[in-house]
């Protein structure tokens, strides 16, 4: 999990987990935005509302993605890590492979828009209200990170509560377990047979079930309240 928060004491980091500021990885340190930009305060003045927020809202909603992908790893520990635990600890703790970011980034190579709403009725069809993937745009070849707006222009038609959340996708690397569900193939390439990597007796202690995955970060959700969509739940109470 990682946190958006204004330092990095102790309150500040339980008020970010409050306010659900807040996004995870599949483990790689993935930098991630995500707002609502035409956002409004109780008051009516324009602000931006960041991921984790609920807003009520009778407009269009335009959002911002920021991704950033994480640090390439150089092989083995760096040298403070080696000073302070030694090297027979680290073999023991970890293999002799540390966090040891390069000053090389991965690619971000998409973003996705998930875009999620409530039934009308209770007999509703969900499977066009759950949108995964809604909007998808691939990012130019720029390890510097991306940024990507994009609008719901179905949103005040559609009468509904909606909420919204991302994912970065990072390019490919490899994984330990990566494979874990591997496959025997005949002469012409098909999988006649799966040979699961078990990690146990059944798979050889030596083989880290080495492959290619996308690893990935997931925002908290925005959610969005229609006028229209608040009536029919005060109706219904």
């Amino acid at each position: 999990v990682a946190v958006h928060s204004e330092n990095r004491s102790r309150g500040a980091i339980w008020d970010a987990l409050q306010r659900k500021e807040v996004y995870a990885t599949s483990g790689p340190r993935i930098l991630l935005w995500f707002d609502l930009d035409n956002a409004k305060s109780p008051d009516g003045a324009p602000g931006v509302a960041p991921m984790g927020a609920t807003v009520a809202m009778d407009d269009a909603p335009s959002f911002t993605v920021r991704a950033v992908g994480s640090f390439k790893q150089n092989p083995g520990c760096p040298e403070h890590s080696i000073q302070r635990l030694g090297k027979d600890r680290l073999q023991r703790l970890c293999q002799m492979e540390c966090y040891n970011p390069s000053s090389e980034r991965k690619r971000i190579t998409r973003i996705e828009v998930i875009r999620v709403r409530p039934q009308n009725v209770a007999n509703e069809d969900v499977a066009s209200l759950i949108q995964d993937v809604w909007k998808k745009h691939d990012c130019p070849e720029d390890a510097s990170g991306y940024t990507f707006t994009f609008k719901d222009d179905d949103y005040v038609a559609g009468n509904r509560d909606t909420t919204y959340y991302v994912r970065a996708i990072e390019e490919p690397s490899m994984s330990v377990n990566g494979g874990n569900l591997r496959c025997e193939r005949d002469a012409e390439g098909n999988c006649i047979k799966i040979k699961p990597c078990y990690k146990d007796y059944r798979t050889d202690k030596t083989d880290d079930c080495l492959a290619e995955v996308e690893e990935r970060a997931w925002s908290s959700p925005i959610y969005l309240n229609h006028p229209k969509g608040l009536m029919r739940t005060a109706e219904a109470q």
